[in-house]
């Protein structure tokens, strides 16, 4: 049927315990099929070999999403299917959750991603994707032009893989790149504070993360500082020099501190000691017990 295909246009063949002998027909008969331009293979039992099956199917067939989610693939299959995209020109949309990439896959993607102009949503989430396999896909999305969605949840990425990820974005300003999951990765304030700069001149950048509330409401803690003294008509430089009475541009930690306790019991300014402590290593980021204030855009 498939080798006289006129008309079908979508195959949803998932959950069917499909084999590397069923792959390698079905291969067969899609080779050269330029009507078919979905195939859903999803949750089946294909290996290494289907995997090769597939890697030179995609190198003559005009599909646009396949999903290849759940299946077997070590790094052999993995590596010919990437070697069959990166002759593809038709795919836009691949699928390839809990497929076993790691590392090596990451790096041979990240190749791909450098080249490839028609991809616009790579899934590798539930994968061994860590810090390392980000930093080698940001090779690849550090000049990529077209990916607009990528899928990185559930993968043993950390604080340090997001800021790697929402750095390379960030300085990609060619980048298409719209919706980034990584929903399962716990960030800290400053990731948080670098997506709003991001998003400046990126306003439709949808970061998926995990966030405590605790880092939430340390964020709050300069908007309400700011505000207090907005309400007084005054600044937080105002206040700095104020501490500053030899004009060196810089107080020490331990007197900030001790004169935001001051204003907190006589003006009632809603920070607790969980923010104010957050501020100070904001202000002092090198931890030098110095806040040099005239060096603190967040000041302006």
């Amino acid at each position: 049927m498939l080798s006289d295909n006129r008309k079908l246009k979508s195959i949803n063949l998932s959950e069917n315990d499909f084999s590397d002998a069923a792959a390698k027909c079905l291969a067969e008969a899609l080779k050269n099929d330029f009507v078919v331009k979905e195939l859903d293979l999803s949750y089946n039992c294909i290996c290494d070999a289907g995997g090769e099956d597939l890697g030179v199917m995609l190198e003559n067939i005009g599909i646009e999403v396949l999903n290849l989610s759940w299946n077997h693939f070590l790094i052999r299959g993995n590596a010919a299917l990437i070697a069959g995209l990166k002759v593809n020109a038709t795919l836009k949309q691949l699928q390839l959750s809990n497929s076993g990439f790691g590392r090596p896959e990451v790096q041979l993607m990240a190749e791909v991603l450098q080249q490839n102009d028609t991809l616009v949503l790579l899934d590798l989430s539930i994968n061994c994707v860590d810090d390392e396999a980000v930093r080698l896909l940001c090779q690849g999305l550090a000049t990529n032009e077209t990916l607009e969605v990528l899928k990185l949840s559930r993968n043993p990425i950390t604080k340090i893989g997001a800021a790697t990820l929402l750095r390379t974005v960030k300085n990609n300003m060619k980048s298409a790149l719209e919706e980034i999951d990584i929903s399962s990765v716990l960030v800290c304030e400053t990731f948080v504070e670098l997506l709003e700069e991001t998003r400046v001149t990126r306003p439709a950048l949808r970061f998926q993360y995990y966030i405590l509330p605790s880092v939430t409401k340390n964020l709050l803690a300069l908007g309400i500082f700011k505000k207090f003294f907005e309400e007084q008509n005054k600044s937080i430089m105002d206040f700095f020099q104020a501490l500053d009475k030899e004009e060196t541009m810089k107080v020490s930690t331990s007197a900030f501190r001790k004169a935001v306790k001051v204003r907190l019991t006589e003006a009632n300014i809603p920070l607790d000691q969980q923010q104010l402590g957050w501020l100070v290593r904001k202000f002092d980021k090198n931890c030098t017990a110095t806040i040099v204030y005239s060096q603190l855009t967040e000041l302006s």
